[in-house]
């Protein structure tokens, strides 16, 4: 195959990869936030601990120690899966060069990609590469793409890293940071003093030359020719724009390979005072998936220095489930005067000591068939040869890590979703509500066979009613609607004789006592009614079940609708023989029409005009045209006589044989209820049937202790389940 199809099958086998990468980034994360929520849940548990059961503050604490390291654990893992996501989805592999000024490493780059010092210059004084480039082979394209820094990501990604490394306050902007002096240094007692002083210059420069590119900043990419490329990418003779510059995209043809698919990453940053290594770590952990690190030994002596075990530190730290010796090359640049030979061989034979032994390539980065030869197709073969099996590595070490995680959590938690069962907590929790239910439904039967029992001892309204109709009865005496003579002698004009008079005036007489008697009756029969339903209805709605019910009745509401709130809490199929009962109860009705109005009716007879005799008793025989107005008087005492007389009998007939009827009728209202509402066949059940499913809103305080371990010990059962499922499918969810 050529290297050209192996980077091929690579970048689509990566690619193949990355939806289910995405679900697993987003899969830990959920996982990250159960496990918080459940660290949350277990200090919640501890500041209760009086109010819940013991083992549960045992089991929560438990649970808490065990994964007290775990979140950790699962942030890290997420980082590397998110790094892998991005690198897979790249659409080029990336090999990163890297070396400090002087080493060779613009030289190696140029030989490799064809390119002159013109688009990548090289130095024998400070460094002259000042920004990241990628070199991309093309086949059919010669050009250079600028991408430039957001003023944000300039703000926050470039400057603020050298302020936080100086520790001086920060600017809240470009504009500030543009206008104001710089803030003083005073890290001179600091360990890395001279380092800090490095840096702190650094950014003294980058903050003097800040308007010379800052227009540069929030700028679109912008295209040109490699010649131009120059002024964008170099630091010296006074440029300033590379500052600017987020990545140098060169596109060119490479002189020796069809590399298609394959990009050069030039590293700067390694210096120590760039103040910045986050966004090198960045790009190793992101972007690049070898390292080629060049290193010029120098022929007055050489060794491994602090600086180049910091270029490895960061190359393996970038990430460690992958060998180092599977990602770093180094190349030990051998001079073309041979002068630094003996260096190079001494560096050869005595290597860096480093957990994973890197590579070493020896080759004159000046000559390009060295660099082609030895380097750059020893770079290539390995690609080849170990790319695919690299990455199925890198994914089995962190599938391996995921591994760990849900082999934690599946320990911790299985055993511990049994320990959280409700059954006990359920099963004292039914007791209490049986316990409840039953003295509900004895206060019920007791209370109606008192208020029977009251009832019937105790309410003594006989007397009251006789009382009330001899009240009722002396008002309708007084208020007698008997007409005057003067109007008793115009109708007998009207009428052309007394017979027509009287009898339309007894008619009159008779209605108006019905009517007033039925009035005045009916208002009293009802006010006692309704106290003797305020009495069932208390004894039936105790004060658990007044909560369902409106508050603050007054006492001069009619209780009914009391009653009709109640019965929409009854289901009429399930709860039939309570709702009829309240049906009963609701329209009982004790009037005077209901039980008087017949019996009254019957000592109407003097008031009657049935038959003559009423009226010839009250027209005098004498009575003729000529002595009409004399006799109206008479015609107007027969009349108010009748009138007395039926209310004389009618206070009799209530004395003597109605009486007792109100007491009994409200007697005989609260047996039916009581014997209907606790001594029917399978009342009981009924009403434990109406219970059941209102059981929290009757006895919230009752319950609340048991329902609320009850919550807890289901939200830990559900929350280390959600979270052991999570575990579960991101491990399913991880590419082969």
């Amino acid at each position: 195959m050529t290297v050209r199809s192996v980077i091929a099958d690579v970048l689509t086998t990566r690619h193949k990869k990355v939806l289910m990468l995405e679900k697993v980034h987003h899969g830990l994360a959920e996982l990250g936030m159960q496990i918080d929520s459940l660290q949350e849940m277990a200090i919640d548990a501890q500041e209760i601990a009086d109010e819940i059961p013991q083992d549960i503050v045992r089991l929560t604490a438990k649970i808490a120690k065990q994964i007290g390291g775990l979140q950790e654990e699962v942030t890290d893992l997420n980082t590397s899966i998110a790094s892998l996501t991005q690198r897979f989805n790249k659409e080029t592999i990336n090999i990163g060069v890297a070396g400090k000024a002087r080493q060779g490493k613009s030289t190696l780059l140029q030989k490799i990609s064809g390119l002159s010092n013109k688009e990548i210059p090289t130095s024998d004084e400070l460094p002259c590469t000042g920004t990241k480039s990628q070199i991309y082979h093309s086949e059919d394209q010669t050009q250079a793409k600028i991408e430039f820094y957001s003023k944000e990501e300039f703000l926050k990604e470039i400057l603020y890293p050298y302020f936080d490394k100086l520790k001086i306050s920060k600017p809240f902007s470009l504009k500030r940071f543009g206008e104001q002096p710089l803030s003083e240094m005073d890290n001179q007692f600091s360990d890395d003093r001279n380092l800090d002083k490095a840096i702190y210059e650094r950014l003294a420069f980058v903050h003097k030359t800040y308007s010379s590119f800052s227009e540069l900043l929030s700028k679109s990419p912008k295209t040109l020719e490699l010649e131009e490329i120059l002024n964008y990418v170099t630091q010296g003779e006074g440029r300033t724009r590379y500052l600017a510059v987020k990545t140098a995209n060169i596109y060119t043809k490479f002189p020796n390979h069809d590399v298609t698919g394959l990009c050069l990453v030039d590293l700067p940053g390694l210096e120590a005072a760039q103040g910045h290594e986050k966004k090198l770590v960045s790009s190793l952990k992101h972007e690049v998936d070898a390292v080629i690190f060049v290193k010029s030994p120098d022929v007055l002596g050489t060794d491994w220095e602090q600086t180049d075990y910091n270029v490895f530190d960061l190359v393996d730290n970038a990430v460690r489930e992958v060998e180092l010796a599977n990602r770093l090359f180094i190349v030990l640049n051998e001079k073309n005067d041979g002068s630094n030979k003996k260096q190079v061989q001494l560096l050869k034979q005595q290597p860096p000591e480093t957990y994973s032994k890197p590579r070493i390539l020896i080759a004159d980065c000046s000559r390009a068939d060295d660099v082609e030869q030895k380097v750059f197709s020893v770079v290539l073969r390995h690609i080849e040869n170990n790319l695919e099996s690299t990455d199925k590595q890198y994914v089995k070490a962190l599938s391996d890590k995921m591994d760990n995680i849900l082999n934690v959590l599946t320990q911790a938690f299985t055993p511990a979703i049994g320990a959280f069962n409700t059954n006990n907590a359920d099963l004292t929790r039914e007791r209490k509500y049986r316990t409840l239910s039953d003295k509900f439904i004895k206060d019920l039967t007791r209370g109606l066979e008192k208020l029977a029992l009251d009832v019937q001892q105790e309410l003594n309204i006989s007397e009251e009613f006789k009382v009330k109709v001899e009240e009722i009865c002396e008002s309708a005496r007084k208020s007698a609607p008997i007409p005057s003579k003067e109007e008793l002698a115009e109708q007998y004009l009207e009428y052309s004789g007394w017979k027509g008079v009287v009898g339309e005036e007894l008619n009159y007489l008779r209605a108006y006592l019905t009517e007033f008697l039925a009035t005045q009756l009916d208002e009293y029969l009802q006010t006692k009614v309704n106290e003797t339903l305020r009495q069932v209805l208390e004894r039936i709605f105790p004060k658990a079940l007044q909560k369902m019910l409106p508050q603050e009745m007054e006492a001069s509401e009619d209780p009914r609708r009391l009653i009709v709130e109640f019965q929409a809490l009854l289901n009429k199929g399930e709860h039939q023989n309570i709702f009829n009962t309240f049906n009963y109860i609701r329209k009982f009705n004790f009037s005077y029409h209901s039980h008087f109005h017949y019996r009254v009716r019957e000592e109407m007879g003097l008031l009657s005009t049935y038959s003559s005799n009423s009226i010839d008793d009250i027209v005098p025989n004498d009575a003729m045209r000529e002595n009409f107005m004399e006799k109206a008087d008479e015609i107007a005492r027969g009349l108010d006589s009748h009138y007395q007389q039926t209310i004389y009998q009618l206070r009799k007939k209530f004395s003597e044989k109605m009486q007792t009827d109100p007491a009994n009728a409200i007697l005989a209202l609260v047996e039916e209820i009581k014997d209907r509402l606790v001594r029917a066949r399978g009342i009981k059940e009924e009403w434990k049937n109406f219970l059941d499913p209102i059981r929290e809103q009757l006895w919230a305080d009752e319950l609340s202790r048991f329902n609320k371990e009850i919550a807890l010990r289901k939200q830990w059962q559900n929350a280390l389940d959600d979270a052991l499922k999570v575990a579960q499918q991101i491990q399913a969810e991880f590419p082969n």
